[in-house]
């Protein structure tokens, strides 16, 4: 709240200032005029810190006391001097009340006005006389009461309570946080298990991806020998069946069988050729599939091996390397007996060499 710090009391204050110096130069002006003039300008210097620390007198009679300030440079010459201790009573209880709530020390000017108060109280008469007393003793108290019963003061008194509710809501949370961390630290260690346990370094999953396209081509493979194999027995069956069926007119039909004969012999190489390869394909898969639930068996058996590991190999880098061999090397199919597209078809050159040679 700006009172003494706002530009038209200050003016006012300073034209007061002019006025009271011309008048306290005078012989017949009194000793308080000079006091009076003092304390004027300690508030026009030190317009902030009145401002700050006298708020109570503002709020009483500051008003009043900047009318009689305007007024002063008015008065007729013969009024000037009980004018001068009015006002001087007044600027008193601001210089008592800033003395009264500024932590400073008072300065030396502040105390040498004092001393003068209470050295010379008998100047005083009537009502200033009862200012200058209230000023000195009671009003520091009126001051002290009417702090203690601001609603701000009167929420601190209630401080010593909220800081022990505070306290008891504070212990509460880091009892209930407490709790709240172990739980989620039960259940932590307890995913952590389940994904070591199911999902080893992410490779679980995959393996069991994999695994799963492998058995869908195994099952391929396998429909596809037996489709094969029904189609190797259908030509010689048939052509069995046709001789059973006809053994009567076999004679003539001699040289039809001894042509087709070729032909089937081809068809049955051929498809003997491809049940080989797809046996081998099949063979291939099955052994894919084996090693794929091997890596899994072992990813599951061990447990956290990124954290394991780390320590393992700072006292010996090998100790886990026919493991990681194993886990992270590609799947090999089988190759022995799969017979390749070249040896196929040479015998198949020499088969039908043989017939034109007969």
């Amino acid at each position: 709240m700006l009172f003494f710090s706002t530009p038209e009391n200050l003016e006012a204050l300073r034209h007061y200032s002019r006025t009271l110096r011309s008048y306290a130069s005078l012989s017949e002006a009194p000793q308080i005029a000079k006091l009076l003039l003092q304390i004027i300008e300690l508030m026009i210097s030190n317009a902030a810190k009145f401002d700050e620390y006298c708020a109570v007198n503002i709020e009483w009679i500051g008003d009043s006391f900047m009318r009689a300030v305007r007024d002063f440079p008015d008065l007729p010459h013969d009024k000037k001097g009980e004018a001068v201790t009015s006002d001087f009573t007044a600027a008193y209880r601001f210089l008592c009340e800033l003395e009264f709530t500024q932590p400073a020390e008072p300065s030396f000017e502040i105390r040498r006005i004092g001393n003068f108060v209470d050295e010379n109280l008998e100047m005083f008469k009537g009502n200033d006389r009862h200012q200058i007393t209230f000023a000195r003793y009671a009003m520091p108290v009126q001051i002290a009461k009417k702090l203690l019963n601001d609603p701000a003061i009167a929420e601190f008194r209630k401080f010593s309570q909220t800081v022990e509710a505070a306290t008891k809501l504070k212990e509460d949370w880091d009892s209930e946080l407490d709790q709240r961390r172990a739980h989620v630290n039960s259940l932590s260690e307890g995913l952590k298990g389940l994904t070591s346990s199911y999902n080893f370094v992410g490779l679980v999953d995959g393996f069991r991806q994999l695994a799963t396209a492998k058995v869908t081509e195994r099952r391929i493979a396998f429909w596809s020998l037996m489709a094969l194999a029904l189609v190797m027995v259908v030509p010689p069956a048939a052509q069995i069946g046709y001789v059973l069926a006809h053994m009567e007119i076999i004679e003539s039909k001699k040289g039809l069988l001894l042509y087709t004969l070729p032909t089937i012999l081809t068809i049955e190489v051929l498809l003997v050729y491809f049940f080989r390869v797809v046996l081998g394909q099949f063979r291939s898969v099955k052994a894919q599939v084996l090693q794929l639930d091997l890596r899994i068996a072992l990813c599951q058996f061990i447990q956290s091996y990124a954290e394991y590991s780390a320590k393992i190999k700072k006292d010996d880098p090998s100790t886990l390397a026919k493991f990681e061999a194993v886990v992270f090397s590609s799947l090999v199919p089988e190759n022995e007996g799969i017979p390749s597209t070249f040896d196929g078809a040479e015998q198949l050159a020499n088969l039908i060499k043989s017939i034109r040679g007969t």
